[in-house]
């Protein structure tokens, strides 16, 4: 069983009830595709918050879909648009998305006992940001220097918040959009943190180990429990 699925699992389960409430997005859409950058312009958007994994790629993947790849690379290209990836993985997989995606800043969040620190990759280089930030310099997350250290995982406001800060639209949270696969981590992070979002049908979904597929397959069911059926639309 993966360790990031349970650690994910453990933290969202006593929350489930309020956090239902928080998994409604902004508009679905049947693929990533959907999105250009001259819609986005349209919705005011600047800034791009991605998952990975389930909507860019299958499970720990080494590269953009190729049937995104073309879209997302135009998205990357785009001078008006920022990108971030805000993701629940651990530690080796953090410095693949580092090497897969250099010019984008992959965004991980632990808890400290200082406080909230959170972990920021650009191709090779790597800071800290947060109150807890000044504990963890020089540090890596795989050595902890303090015994309470815990990973910070989606939902999670704080971890939005850590992105949007990196991309300077911190003060404008209006001005982003969170794109996942998943209700209760990528959607419910985004509502949280007062962010637009859109949810894609997750991709490969046979790649994910077989808790994550059943735990997909129940967020679908109390999705339509409580919202009814998804109705992409167009962004």
């Amino acid at each position: 069983m993966s360790s990031t699925w349970w650690q994910t699992t453990r933290r969202l389960l006593p929350r489930l009830a309020g956090l239902s409430r928080e998994i409604r997005p902004t508009f679905h859409l049947d693929t990533v595709n959907g999105l250009s950058a001259g819609r986005l312009r349209d919705l005011g958007v600047e800034a791009v918050l991605w998952d990975v994994d389930g909507t860019l790629m299958a499970h720990h993947a080494g590269r953009v879909d190729p049937a995104l790849a073309p879209g997302f690379e135009d998205l990357l290209r785009a001078p008006a648009l920022r990108h971030a990836i805000v993701s629940n993985c651990q530690e080796a997989r953090f410095a693949e998305l580092g090497e897969i995606f250099p010019a984008v800043p992959v965004i991980l969040g632990y808890e400290t006992g200082a406080g909230a620190a959170f972990r920021v990759r650009r191709g090779p280089a790597e800071s800290w940001r947060g109150p807890g930030a000044a504990a963890m310099e020089g540090s890596s997350a795989g050595d902890p220097v303090s015994g309470d250290l815990r990973p910070l995982r989606k939902p999670s406001r704080r971890l939005v918040q850590a992105a949007l800060d990196v991309l300077d639209v911190a003060d404008r949270p209006s001005a982003a959009l969170m794109v996942g696969d998943q209700y209760f981590t990528d959607i419910a992070s985004a509502n949280l943190a007062g962010v637009r979002s859109a949810k894609v049908p997750t991709l490969h979904r046979a790649s994910f180990p077989a808790p994550v597929r059943w735990s997909q397959r129940l967020e679908a069911v109390l999705y339509r429990l409580k919202h009814g059926p998804p109705r992409p639309a167009g962004a």
